[in-house]
């Protein structure tokens, strides 16, 4: 719990000043704007209420954790149950700022449209983002963890364990069969095939390329960029390590006392990776070579296309990832008609690993 959603919860606080200086809690503005005392103090409430809200919300989960029934499904219940509720408590507080700094943005400092807007033709023939092949280590991988499943068949129990209590006891098992067996491979392909997209998508979100400052706009942006795509490879190689360790524990290859430790060790590195990166670099490489010179032009904005300032929706952009405008990274153009398929994609997926665990 403390690996995993005090991490979340810090990051969800911090998000306005993880943006980039041109966004305020979605809404396009300029970076004098951004470093007004109005916005100044939006951005204290917003922390203040949210670590509140956050805060109360994990304790209440913690109690109701320790008082639970660890030898019954309601933990697990507890755990998703918080995981909604601060999803949605998350929502509620962005879109309510959301609504307040549109209603600000009149009266802050007039911020003028730039008369140039700047565009590095060479920016894709830059070295923005680690090469794709690095992905084929995961395929070897895979094939090593089906050869070694196939080879051990015929030793596997018939009764394997599949849910393991807060005490680390197995409460839950499954018939032995190849679809038992085989989901973490399952899974492991579609991680695999999830974190190459996003690697290389990287390569192709369109750029954001201040005029006032071109030069140092680029250099964020492909440091950031490269950051993320180390970290895509390298988090996607551990998760298929750690359901090779799940998946040799669930056919009595590997020890319980070695398996959890090494589950834990890999949730842990992944999860501190990417809060260390966000907070190094901020959104885009916002927090990189930062200037004490703030410019009074608000960049061309289209916030027309973002939903609530969170989900951009354009038929015209050919762009599938967009960077996000509350958070780091990026994001679907849910005008493009691939997004749904790959939503699609996710809701058969979870609807399979469901019917064959249940």
């Amino acid at each position: 719990m403390i690996f995993v959603f005090v991490p979340t919860i810090v990051l969800m606080v911090t998000m306005p000043y993880l943006t980039r200086e041109t966004i305020s809690f979605g809404v396009t503005i300029s970076a004098l704007q951004f470093h007004s005392e109005p916005l100044r103090q939006m951005r204290k409430s917003y922390a203040r209420i949210s670590a509140i809200l956050h805060t109360i919300l994990f304790i209440v989960c913690i109690i109701c954790l320790i008082y639970g029934d660890e030898h019954s499904k309601q933990q697990s219940w507890i755990i998703v149950a918080y995981s909604l509720v601060m999803v949605v408590i998350s929502l509620v507080i962005n879109i309510s700022y959301h609504f307040k700094m549109k209603s600000l943005l009149p009266m802050l400092p007039i911020a003028p449209e730039p008369s140039i807007i700047a565009v590095d033709t060479g920016f894709r023939k830059r070295n923005i983002g680690l090469s794709s092949n690095w992905f084929l280590i995961h395929v070897v991988f895979i094939v090593v963890s089906i050869v070694t499943v196939l080879t051990n068949y015929d030793l596997i129990p018939a009764q394997i364990p599949i849910h393991y209590n807060s005490s680390w006891h197995v409460d839950r098992y499954a018939d032995k069969s190849y679809s038992s067996v085989f989901m973490p491979t399952l899974i492991q392909v579609f991680i695999t095939l999830v974190f190459l997209f996003e690697n290389w998508s990287i390569r192709r979100v369109k750029q954001q390329v201040q005029p006032t400052n071109p030069n140092r706009s680029i250099r964020q942006d492909v440091t950031f960029r490269r950051a993320w795509s180390c970290f895509m490879i390298t988090a996607s190689f551990l998760v298929v390590i750690l359901l090779f360790v799940v998946q040799l524990n669930m056919i009595s290859l590997l020890n319980i006392n070695f398996a959890i430790p090494m589950v834990l060790i890999i949730i842990a590195f992944i999860i501190l990776y990417a809060f260390a990166l966000s907070f190094w670099a901020g959104q885009g490489g916002s927090l990189l070579e930062r200037s004490a010179d703030h410019s009074s032009v608000r960049p061309v904005h289209d916030d027309d296309k973002w939903l609530l300032g969170m989900i951009y929706f354009n038929r015209k952009d050919p762009n599938l990832m967009v960077e996000k405008r509350f958070g780091v990274g990026w994001g679907l153009n849910f005008g493009h008609p691939v997004s749904w398929l790959i939503l699609l994609g996710i809701i058969v997926l979870l609807f399979v690993v469901t019917r064959l665990r249940g």
